[in-house]
């Protein structure tokens, strides 16, 4: 890789650039800005509930795997939810193991009917607190049951 330099030449084609460039970073810039503010902001309403529930959704959608950058972002995002939900809302704080034995139950499955997800195994070692869920799992329970990922995020 070639050092950039700052002579005359480098600093002229920077400046030369600089509008075009700017323009470009123009807009990832403001995304991010967005992303920072539902890290960073409180949740408003049940309105703005909803559009960080859709970000964490699509970080999680995004993360290739647990130490991905996307489900640091997913974590701050998933903080701002559970703080308005704890004064908002009257929602139990439950373990992700607690979440899948309450839908297995709930739907009148048994272990084996969520094959497509992990094998029988894995599962009842998740719903015993021998195993943590990884992000897969996560992505693929969300999916199978409908519902938001952070239901299978431990807190």
């Amino acid at each position: 890789m070639r050092k950039a330099s700052l002579g005359s030449e480098g600093i002229g084609g920077l400046i030369e650039n600089l509008p075009q460039m700017l323009h470009g970073f123009s807009e990832q810039l403001h995304s991010v800005s967005i992303l920072m503010s539902a890290c960073m902001e409180p949740v408003t309403d049940d309105h703005d509930l909803q559009e960080r529930m859709a970000i964490i959704d699509e970080l999680y959608s995004c993360a290739e795997d647990i130490d991905h950058v996307a489900i640091k972002f997913a974590d701050l995002v998933t903080d701002r939810v559970y703080e308005y939900e704890k004064k908002n809302r009257n929602v139990p704080n439950v373990s992700p193991s607690e979440a899948l034995s309450y839908f297995i139950k709930e739907r009148g499955l048994r272990q084996a009917d969520l094959k497509s997800v992990a094998s029988q195994s894995i599962i009842s070692e998740l719903i015993n607190g021998k195993r943590v869920m990884n992000i897969d799992q996560v992505k693929g329970f969300a999916a199978f049951f409908d519902v938001p990922v952070e239901t299978f995020m431990g807190t």
